[in-house]
């Protein structure tokens, strides 16, 4: 068989990714990892026997992962449940193997035009879906995320960002930034699947029961709210049943939206921390006239793009209309209501409650 230049050098490069990955040989150390964030978590998960080093004893921690080779240490993970049989027009090579088993166990999937795109590099938020195939954390909905950028995750990956930092596989990232769409690495890779098998303890039959739970019973992916709507407030014992809010960039804009809608503190997050909101207290029909009616320990149900959270009512009590210590935000999540008072022109009315 005759090569060219192009194909000699495809075919070493994957034969050399071959021997790389899927190795039961034990490397104690890779020369190029010492000061590299997540080192304990990739040195498990060569002593596991999922990946090893170059030939040169090197990780290359800082290179950018593809899909062929994520798949590839997916399939050595020994999990066989077989939810689907896709073949890709363009599966053929050293990989080809290994992505029929990360399909078939659900990890990954093709394109609409039956192509697979192995060379395809993997972004921060892919990695994170495929991770959380592997954990279940059933306080996924109650995390509070850190990330300055939270607003701008994607629907169809937020609940499995917040599965992960739930289970402390994820964490803090520089500048605040999750920066999902950057490009993964290799260090980052392998330590998001090293921290999530240790937190199953290694084992594989928890790790299978897992992505078999997580396949056929998937996280809900929020859907998208129509224009200029950023949630919906339902507040029991009151007529407040999916009341739309809205956000209000000042006071001034703030009396604009009230007049049709339940209104947003902007200094104040949209989901995670302590939501500030505000409506009348008569004379229009979306209003917190009835909020003066609620009693402690009653429930606020309040929907978002960003996922549906339940609240308990923990605080009802008169404040000074100066007053905005309760709009300050907090480590766990709240939610603030603030309306007027009747006859009371200098006070004003806060119910806050505590998500549970």
């Amino acid at each position: 068989m005759k090569f060219n230049n192009n194909t000699k050098k495809t075919f070493l490069l994957a034969m050399m990714f071959a021997s790389m990955m899927n190795s039961t040989a034990f490397a104690s150390s890779f020369s190029d990892i010492n000061n590299v964030q997540g080192r304990e978590y990739i040195e498990k998960f060569a002593e596991k026997g999922y990946i090893k080093g170059y030939e040169d004893g090197t990780f290359k921690p800082n290179n950018t992962i593809t899909r062929a080779e994520i798949s590839q240490i997916l399939s050595s993970f020994n999990i066989n449940l077989k939810f689907e049989d896709i073949t890709f027009k363009d599966s053929n090579g050293w990989f080809s193997n290994a992505i029929k088993k990360a399909t078939e166990n659900g990890f990954l999937s093709g394109y609409k035009d039956g192509t697979f795109k192995p060379n395809n590099k993997i972004t921060r938020f892919e990695m994170i879906k495929i991770t959380s195939m592997l954990v279940r954390n059933n306080n996924y909905d109650k995390v509070q995320l850190p990330y300055a950028d939270t607003n701008n995750i994607p629907n169809w990956v937020l609940n499995d960002v917040n599965n992960l930092y739930a289970s402390k596989i994820i964490e803090t990232y520089p500048n605040n930034l999750i920066n999902g769409n950057e490009y993964i690495t290799r260090a980052e890779a392998v330590t998001m699947l090293s921290k999530a098998l240790e937190v199953n303890g290694w084992d594989m039959n928890k790790v299978t029961q897992n992505v078999k739970t997580n396949k056929t019973n998937p996280l809900p992916t929020p859907t998208a709210l129509p224009k200029g709507v950023i949630g919906y407030l339902s507040v029991d014992g009151t007529n407040i049943k999916n009341f739309p809010v809205k956000d209000a960039r000042d006071n001034t804009e703030m009396l604009t939206v009230m007049k049709s809608a339940v209104g947003h503190f902007a200094q104040t997050p949209i989901f995670n921390g302590n939501v500030g909101l505000s409506a009348h207290n008569r004379d229009y029909k979306i209003d917190f006239r009835q909020l003066k009616n609620v009693n402690i320990g009653d429930k606020v149900t309040y929907k978002t793009n960003l996922g549906t959270r339940t609240y308990k009512i923990t605080v009802k009590t008169e404040i000074d209309e100066t007053d905005f210590s309760y709009l300050e935000n907090t480590e766990d999540n709240k939610i603030t209501m603030i309306t007027c008072i009747e006859d009371k022109p200098t006070k004003r009315l806060v119910v806050q409650a505590t998500q549970i």
